[in-house]
C-alpha cells in the first residue's frame, strides 16, 4: 500500500522511503522507473530534465484516480513553498513531475480533456487570488496558469501520443510543471544564449519523434504564441481546440464534481 499521495518528494528523497521502495509492484514504483528510463535516453530531448532526472533534484507527486485534484493542489502548494527561495536559475533544475493514477487506454482526446478536468479542479482548490500582474484569460499572450500566486508552466503527456513521443512518458498521464519565469531566465527570446538553447531543444525534439514538430512552439509574450495551446500537444493531423478549456473563474469547491 502507498501512502504517500499529495506529497511532495525530492526525488532523492522519494527513493530512500519506505512507501517507495517497499512497493515495486504499485504503479506509483513502476511510473517512476519508467519515467526514468524514458528520460535517461541519450536522446530525449529536454536536456534541463534530463539534467535534473540525472541529479534526482526534481520533485515527484503521485495523485491517486479517487482524488486528483485534492492530492495535486496539496502537493502543489508544497512545491511552490519550497521553490520560492530558490534563485530564478537554480529553478530549471528542480521541476515538479505530477503522475496521475489513470489508465493508459482512450483516445488523446479524452485523456487531454480529463487533464483539463483536473487542472480545473486543482485551481479551485487554490487558496491564493489569482496574480494581479497575470491576465486571466488564456486566450492572453501574457497569460501563464497560476497557483498559490506562482505563474507556472505545463508541460501535459499522455499516454496515446504516438507520433509526438516526446509527450509520452509512460502508461500515466503526466504533469511537468516549472515556474515559467524559470524559461526567461535561461532561454529568453530576447538573448541570444535563450534562442540558441530552444533551437537545440526543437532540433532534439524533431529527431526523438522522427522529424514531428509541434506547431504550436513559441516564446512567451510574442504576439503569435498562447501557452495554453503549448500545454497540450496535438498529433499530426488533429485539429487544435477553438478555445482553451481552462477558465479562471472556478466554481466553489464543493459544487466541482469529483
Amino acid at each position: 500500500m502507498f501512502t504517500g499521495y499529495g506529497n511532495c518528494y525530492r526525488l532523492d528523497a522519494l527513493e530512500l522511503a519506505d512507501e517507495h521502495v517497499q512497493n515495486r509492484q504499485h504503479w506509483t514504483y513502476k511510473t517512476l522507473q519508467h519515467f526514468k528510463a524514458t528520460v535517461g535516453q541519450p536522446g530525449f530531448p529536454c536536456l534541463f530534465g534530463r539534467k535534473a532526472v540525472a541529479a534526482a533534484t526534481c520533485h515527484i507527486v503521485f495523485a491517486r484516480a479517487e482524488q486528483p485534484a485534492n492530492d495535486i493542489a496539496q502537493g502543489l502548494a508544497d512545491y511552490v513553498r519550497l521553490i520560492g527561495p530558490i534563485p530564478l536559475k537554480q529553478r530549471i533544475g528542480t521541476p515538479l513531475l505530477v503522475f496521475l493514477e489513470s489508465s493508459a487506454e482512450g483516445a488523446l482526446a479524452e485523456q487531454q480533456a480529463l487533464a483539463w478536468k483536473i487542472l480545473q479542479q486543482v485551481h479551485a482548490r487554490d487558496p491564493h487570488p489569482w496574480p494581479q500582474d497575470v491576465p486571466r484569460d488564456p486566450h492572453d499572450t501574457q497569460w501563464s496558469f497560476c497557483f498559490a500566486g506562482m505563474p507556472l508552466f505545463i508541460n501535459m503527456s499522455f499516454p496515446s501520443h504516438r507520433r509526438m513521443k516526446s509527450r509520452n512518458l509512460g502508461n500515466s498521464i503526466t504533469f511537468v510543471i516549472n515556474p515559467r519565469e524559470s524559461f526567461d531566465e535561461v532561454a529568453s527570446a530576447r538573448t541570444e544564449s535563450g534562442q540558441r538553447i530552444r533551437a537545440r531543444i526543437r532540433e532534439r525534439v524533431a529527431r526523438y519523434n522522427d522529424g514531428v514538430m509541434p506547431e504550436n512552439l513559441g516564446f512567451f509574450g510574442q504576439d503569435d504564441n498562447f501557452e495554453w495551446k503549448q500545454y497540450q500537444l496535438q498529433e499530426p493531423g488533429q485539429p487544435q481546440p477553438a478555445r482553451c478549456p481552462f477558465h479562471a473563474h472556478a466554481m466553489p469547491e464543493q459544487q466541482i464534481e469529483n
